[in-house]
């Protein structure tokens, strides 16, 4: 017989289920594990430490300008570390014309943004990107530049992503 609101054994069982995920919130909650949804462990690039923005839950930016090498530091070493960074435009919207930059890297805490499998580096520029670690995928975005640049005004991105998934 297949399980359905209409039976009454349901409701109960659903009750436990959800009793069940309280508990295992609370406990992350009460050790300090809770962490934001796109930066599910703390990660730094080029010596800036990646936070979320109040009002941005969709990335954490890299503040200041980095070098194309720039290293890129995970709070532990991880068996397997893959970064995707995606070239685009001030506003967020990516540059289909420019290939993603990929790394992936074997039992590391930290990698250079030139670690590419293709060797290429990151030209000067805006870049979204995803840093995935142990099944948890971050978010940031950053700029490749020099010292002294201009800053990315990140929250043009964060309007511009708002609005592409609400289908404007």
């Amino acid at each position: 017989m297949l399980e359905t609101a209409e039976d009454p054994c349901w409701h109960g069982r659903m009750r436990h289920v959800a009793g069940i995920a309280w508990i295992f919130a609370a406990v992350a909650v009460a050790h300090g594990e809770e962490r934001p949804l796109f930066l599910p462990f703390a990660l730094s690039l080029g010596g800036q430490q990646a936070a979320m923005l109040d009002g941005n839950e969709l990335f954490a930016p890299i503040p200041d300008p980095v070098a194309a090498d720039a290293l890129l530091k995970l709070e532990k070493k991880v068996p397997m570390l893959i970064v995707n960074a995606f070239a685009c435009a001030e506003d967020g919207s990516v540059d289909e014309a420019t290939p993603a930059l990929v790394i992936f890297a074997r039992d590391v805490d930290q990698v250079k943004l030139d670690a590419s499998m293709d060797g290429r580096k990151l030209k000067p520029g805006t870049y979204l990107a995803n840093i995935v670690a142990e099944s948890s995928t971050a978010r940031i975005v950053f700029r490749v530049g020099q010292q002294g640049d201009k800053k990315a005004d990140f929250l043009k991105v964060v309007e511009f992503l708002k609005r592409k998934v609400s289908g404007e």
